[in-house]
């Protein structure tokens, strides 16, 4: 019997140019402007990965589904957060129909990925619901089903780090650039 000696490779499929991502409607403008998630005719989970230091090394795709629900298995963020080397993560998806109020499903995920996020050592620090005009937070808005100590620490970090913009600037900024 033969045993193949596998690697794990991360092909960059693209780069882009974005501000830090230092409040969660900073996440929602990179993933509206830059990703267009908005625009996705069926649900559409992505993933965004964060280094030891909270900057965003990332982005991937992870599911999709239809008009209604993605299918969404924890394995499929959690390898990609292993080979992003990722020390905490970002999910969002979209919903199609514009309503950005959690499913029970959404909030069922959210619980199974943080708890599996605490197992593997991957924190959870948002997911985010993205329609059109708004978004939902589960950080702003059910802060004990994601990491928030985590997440407060991220954006307070991030937000030191560009402390003279604001999100509407870099909002307009995005805006401009599109």
């Amino acid at each position: 019997m033969k045993i193949a000696k596998n690697r794990l490779v991360m092909i960059k499929e693209k780069e882009m140019e974005y501000d830090y991502l230092k409040s969660t409607e900073s996440v929602y403008n990179f993933l509206k402007y830059k990703v267009e998630l908005h625009k996705e005719p069926e649900e559409v989970v992505v993933m965004l990965a964060l280094d030891n230091k909270l900057n965003v090394v990332s982005y991937c795709d992870v599911a999709r589904g239809d008009i209604s629900q993605s299918f969404l298995n924890p394995r499929e963020i959690f390898k990609r957060a292993l080979v992003s080397n990722a020390k905490s993560i970002i999910i969002a998806h979209n919903h199609p129909s514009g309503d950005v109020t959690p499913s029970l499903e959404d909030s069922t995920v959210t619980k199974i990925i943080k708890e599996a996020g605490e197992i593997m050592g991957i924190k959870l620090l948002d997911h985010v619901i993205v329609g059109e005009k708004e978004y939902y937070s589960f950080f702003e808005n059910d802060p004990e089903m994601i990491d928030s100590y985590e997440a407060t620490r991220h954006f307070r970090i991030t937000e030191k780090k560009n402390k003279n913009k604001t999100d509407k600037e870099v909002s307009q900024k995005e805006k401009e650039r599109n």
